[in-house]
């Protein structure tokens, strides 16, 4: 992909593919390490018809060629990293769950208790499994 993509792709992101949404095309071309070729990115994605300027400098909006470029290019699928923050945080959340299952399984050693603590175990052992598979 190449960096107009890239940058288009943010911004759809940034606006979630919604063409009444602005978002500061400055910021967003600097997170993403190409500052020093903003004027060409803009020109580019303006010329092409994929954003519109607002009155509000360096702020833009996506426009519905724009949307549509970017779902083309990919835009709306989620990026690698941001699948495996998700599901880090959701075995973050398990654990955290794992954790007071385990308290009362300590303050009452049931057989209840042990299954849903052996239960809440395998959720997050699978979880942790699916994570390994999408990082390699």
């Amino acid at each position: 992909m190449d960096v107009y993509h890239k940058v288009l792709s943010k911004l759809y992101e940034a606006t979630g593919g919604k063409d009444s949404a602005t978002t500061d095309l400055k910021d967003l071309v600097k997170s993403q390490g190409f500052l020093g070729s903003y004027n060409d990115i803009f020109q580019m994605l303006s010329g092409q018809g994929w954003i519109a300027e607002t009155s509000k400098l360096n702020f833009v909006k996506i426009t519905h060629w724009g949307v549509t470029e970017a779902k083309k290019t990919g835009g709306d699928q989620p990026d690698t990293a941001q699948i495996l923050k998700k599901e880090a945080a959701r075995i973050a959340s398990e654990t955290k769950q794992f954790l007071i299952l385990l308290e009362e399984f300590t303050s009452n050693t049931s057989k209840e208790n042990f299954a849903q603590l052996e239960r809440k175990f395998n959720e997050i052992n699978s979880a942790i499994g699916k994570l390994k598979t999408s990082i390699e």
